[in-house]
């Protein structure tokens, strides 16, 4: 009974909603992979990394961003991004994502998903598994 007791805390602590605090500590898990746009499936890849203070980056379709932010419980505010100018032919999307980014005003996230949403749209992200 005891065993089925600590399994059952470490599975509740497991999915906790990690949404508030310093987002190094709340999503420093890596790079989270852009899955779905407002409920579809995308047809470029893209990722966006909060673990670093008060900064994001990632990979567009084509090039790195990156940017300062500002989080304040579930409220995220993105700065402007900055991005390298690298030519290459997967470029759709990119101006459509950075768009949508900049758009973001809230977020939240659970055990392996990330959703960042805004102006309308939502952004759901899924952590590659190590």
């Amino acid at each position: 009974m005891r065993r089925l007791v600590l399994v059952a805390a470490l599975l509740a602590g497991c999915v906790e909603t990690a949404t508030a605090g310093d987002p190094s500590k709340a999503f420093n898990n890596g790079d989270w992979v852009l899955a779905l746009v407002d409920g579809k499936t995308i047809d470029y890849q893209a990722t966006i990394n909060l673990g670093e203070k008060d900064k994001f980056s990632g990979q567009a379709p084509c090039n790195r961003y990156f940017g300062t932010l500002a989080l304040e419980g579930e409220t995220l505010t993105l700065g402007p991004i900055g991005a390298t100018r690298m030519m290459c032919l997967q470029v759709k999307g990119e101006a459509e994502y950075f768009s949508l980014l900049q758009a973001v005003d809230r977020i939240s996230a659970t055990e392996g998903e990330m959703v960042l949403t805004g102006a309308g749209h939502e952004l759901r992200f899924i952590q590659p598994i190590p």
